[in-house]
């Protein structure tokens, strides 16, 4: 006789239930948390958010990393939570390619395999001059704390001097033809 737990919803709504394995060669363990609520793991738990609308230009040298162009705070509420972090970048340059790369802090996260000197990003684009390119970006990244995590997005490029990158602008002059874009950075607490 297969055993089972059912729980009904008290307006006589939906059920969960709890099954044991048909076999008992498929012996299953469920070890809840000596303290604290249970979560379900998958279940986004907070999402923050941070927009930026404004135009800015950033000067940045030969295999450096701007100033932070966004940054979000967010205080897991667990320390085995993941925190999926997506990026959506409008940049333009006068050079080849342009990047960016996530922080947790002041430490990069969801970057390459070092490969000799190459630079590790997460991202990276061939942009045209006075073309504003989109970088994307998407990291499930595991801080195993419950402490004020600060993330943060910064620009990278390719040439072999220093360049300008401007966030949310093509860099040309100003004409009804062009089209001024957003950024934006987004941090959402997975539960573990």
């Amino acid at each position: 006789i297969m055993s089972s737990i059912k729980l009904t919803a008290d307006s006589g709504g939906g059920t969960f239930e709890i099954k044991a394995p048909a076999s008992s060669a498929n012996t299953r363990v469920l070890t809840l948390p000596d303290s604290g609520d249970y979560i379900l793991g998958g279940k986004i738990l907070q999402v923050k958010q941070t927009v930026k609308t404004d135009v800015s230009t950033l000067s940045i040298a030969t295999t450096a990393l701007s100033s932070d162009i966004m940054t979000v705070s967010i205080t897991p509420q667990s320390a085995s939570s993941k925190i999926l972090l997506q990026c959506s970048l409008n940049t333009s340059c006068g050079t080849t390619s342009v990047g960016f790369v996530f922080q947790r802090d002041s430490t990069d996260i969801g970057i390459a395999d070092a490969a000799g000197s190459r630079q590790r990003r997460t991202s990276s684009q061939t942009a045209p001059s006075g073309t504003i390119v989109n970088l994307n970006g998407s990291f499930l990244d595991s801080p195993s704390t419950t402490s004020a995590i600060t993330y943060r997005v910064k620009a990278c490029h390719t040439s072999g001097s220093t360049q300008n990158v401007v966030i949310n602008e093509n860099g040309q002059s100003e004409q009804a033809k062009f089209i001024n874009t957003i950024c934006t950075l987004t941090a959402m607490e997975v539960a573990g």
